[in-house]
């Protein structure tokens, strides 16, 4: 099997706890925000089946996390948010809707991570001085 550079990402992002892979976690926002990626759902079948579960959910649950910035295109955050609910319901079944507002990502996806220090880590990727200098089109364009 092939695989590429992103699903690469996409697995270490998922292979430690969230504190652990800040640095990927970094890289694959910025391919999401910036640069349009959006993984398929045969990427994710992919990973799903070489995985770890707990790690397959923690990459769930950092994609979810993307999609609820504001930097992240409209299209973009709906196409994840999408993935993210089947897998959800696929895997830890019950209520498949996203929480509006504060809400612990880690939690709904049955995980141990503590969010925070990711959150901080992504700050100065999704500010509009930095979204505006990547040159690419991103959620907070005009």
């Amino acid at each position: 099997m092939t695989v590429s550079f992103t699903r690469k990402r996409l697995y270490r992002v998922g292979s430690g706890s969230l504190e652990q892979v800040l640095d990927d976690v970094k890289q694959l926002a910025e391919a999401v925000w910036y640069r349009g990626y959006q993984p398929t759902q045969e990427e994710l079948e992919r990973l799903r089946g070489v995985m770890p579960r707990v790690d397959f959910q923690r990459t769930l649950c950092v994609l979810e996390l993307l999609s609820q910035y504001p930097v992240c295109r409209s299209d973009t955050a709906r196409r994840l948010q999408q993935l993210t609910r089947v897998y959800h319901r696929q895997l830890l079944g019950g209520d498949d809707t996203l929480t509006q507002g504060r809400y612990c990502p880690s939690k709904r996806w049955g995980l141990n991570d503590a969010t925070g220090p990711l959150r901080e880590a992504l700050l100065p990727l999704q500010t509009r001085t930095y979204a505006d200098a990547t040159g690419h089109r991103h959620g907070l364009s005009v």
